[in-house]
């Protein structure tokens, strides 16, 4: 059966984990109560016993032999509260022996002459075996809560952890040292990937495992149920694998080892290795759907961005593309039936829409900067004002039919930015504004100096901006719903335009006018120093 199951067995692959150096801030393993005491306890309480007879023989003269046997009691009863129930016993019998040795006439013997005092020797051996069982037990039950406690809390701790915003190894790493201080053993935990299982972590750290605990292992993960050491299934194998499961499946395996002879678990060790594996398993797949989650996400939003990336590539492509197509066609076919007016305006066609095509390919080289971390802005001190010059000559065809109000402080400061980065922001918000407003409307730019910023905003006379969109206008390939009189814009301009203020350590923020119809858009840039 071993051999047909090892067969079966596909290759594990071994993560090996590496020691962690210092100590891990984890709760302390609990105490297991010892069956049978140790040598040493008993001669503690002959010791106890010794002591109490010396201090009989103190106080015989003062307090009369018929009262030192309270004192002698008092160290039958420190054996069962230090020592618990069998040393107390031989602490009871060795204090009876003394008393009838030391106190009890004829002296120095073991010979009993009043019978009177063979009631009062019964009577004190019995109370003190009462006395030290009730004792004992009694300290037995405060062993025995005082470990409950500390266990309670050392789940509780144990599950504050899991809680907290950890990665899936140092998860891992938490379970098996929980489990391996608390139930004095070693672990080794293992994770289902694709059709394989990979130790992810181990305590003491564990690499390797042999074929008999990999064929354990596979079994306890394909049938749900603990295989190896101490089972019904490949008990030959050195260590015990148990499922860790949620009510999603199985989410790991542990396996179990100790140099101990005999049973590997007690009952009261498996049920807090079932507390123990339901919390980390729990955890586990915790943090294994908000990892599936992520990926959902990204994939999502992937795919949007490939769904608007391809609409916009196919309209603002394909559509200047058309249009120079069919202008050189008109000119080639018919060239020599055109006249020379119509000639200039397919020229200018082409002209302008090549202008075009060429501006959404500089915006998608833009934005590819901005998203790998390749730019890398040149900050220098510039005026405002030549920035501005500078950008009313490239817009000159985009705001041929609007009035341009420029409305620049004339204290204006130099701002540190990159001229080249700026002066593309301001053709942005110049070219947006040229979508979105009326032929004939109003275009107004505003700079004002306020503290150690210089404030640049562009106002249109546009229907504004929607509540929802205020945002949303930065975002990639987005664009505000517009009549089909608008121009058609790409859906990059604006989110360019953040981002190279952010690169320059400036910001935009988007809003409407008050009292009017219309947006604004405010430039936050740094005054140069």
């Amino acid at each position: 059966m071993v051999a047909e199951i090892l067969r079966r067995v596909p290759d594990i692959s071994v993560h090996v984990v590496p020691a962690r150096s210092g100590p891990i801030d984890l709760p302390r393993p609990s105490r297991a109560p010892q069956s049978l005491p140790p040598l040493r306890s008993f001669a503690n309480a002959f010791g106890y016993s010794i002591l109490g007879l010396a201090a009989g023989l103190a106080v015989r003269q003062g307090l009369g032999i018929s009262n030192v046997t309270l004192v002698m009691l008092v160290a039958v009863l420190t054996s069962a509260v230090t020592l618990g129930l069998w040393p107390s016993l031989f602490a009871c019998l060795v204090s009876a022996l003394a008393y009838n040795f030391f106190f009890l006439p004829p002296l120095y013997t073991f010979t009993i002459a009043d019978p009177e005092n063979v009631i009062t020797l019964l009577v004190f051996f019995l109370v003190a075996v009462i006395a030290s069982n009730l004792t004992a037990r009694v300290r037995t039950q405060a062993v025995v809560a005082r470990d409950r406690a500390a266990t309670t809390e050392d789940l509780y701790l144990f599950a504050r952890k899991l809680a907290g915003g950890i990665s899936l190894d140092d998860l891992l790493w938490a379970t098996v040292y929980q489990v391996a201080h608390m139930l004095k053993v070693q672990v080794v935990l293992l994770l289902p990937e694709g059709e394989n299982l990979e130790v992810r972590a181990g305590y003491p750290p564990e690499d390797t495992l042999d074929q008999g605990d990999l064929a354990a292992a596979r079994w306890a993960l394909d049938q749900g149920s603990a295989a190896g050491r101490g089972s019904d299934t490949l008990p030959g194998a050195r260590r015990l694998f148990l499922p860790m499961r949620t009510g999603r499946g199985i989410v790991a395996i542990i396996g179990l080892h100790s140099n101990r002879e005999g049973p590997l678990l007690t009952p009261d060790q498996r049920r807090l290795l079932d507390s123990l594996t339901d919390q980390a398993a729990l955890a586990i797949e915790r943090l294994q759907l908000a990892r599936e989650m992520d990926k959902a996400r990204v994939a999502t939003e992937t795919e949007k961005l490939r769904s608007a990336l391809f609409t916009s590539i196919s309209h603002d492509l394909r559509t200047p593309l058309a249009s120079i197509l069919g202008s050189v066609t008109s000119l080639k076919q018919y060239g020599d039936k055109i006249d020379a007016a119509d000639q200039d305006a397919l020229l200018a066609t082409i002209q302008d829409e090549a202008e075009r095509l060429n501006h959404f390919i500089a915006n998608l080289l833009d934005m590819t900067r901005l998203e790998s971390g390749a730019l890398a802005p040149r900050m220098d001190a510039v005026d405002v004002t030549d920035i501005m010059g500078s950008v009313l000559r490239r817009t000159a065809k985009l705001l041929a039919g609007h009035r341009i109000v420029l409305a620049l402080d004339d204290d204006l400061p130099l701002v540190r930015v990159d001229p080249v980065l700026f002066e593309q922001v301001m053709f942005n918000l110049l070219d947006n504004a040229a979508k979105y407003t009326p032929q004939g409307s109003e275009v107004t730019v505003r700079g004002r100096h306020e503290g150690n910023m210089v404030r640049i905003s562009v106002e249109d006379e546009g229907e504004g901006l929607p509540e929802m969109d205020r945002e949303r206008v930065f975002d990639k390939f987005y664009r505000v719903m517009a009549a089909d009189r608008k121009r058609a814009g790409t859906g990059l301009g604006l989110s360019i335009a953040r981002g190279f203020m952010e690169a320059m350590g400036g910001s935009i923020i988007a809003t409407n006018r008050e009292g009017r119809k219309g947006a604004i858009f405010i430039l936050a840039i740094p005054v140069a120093k």
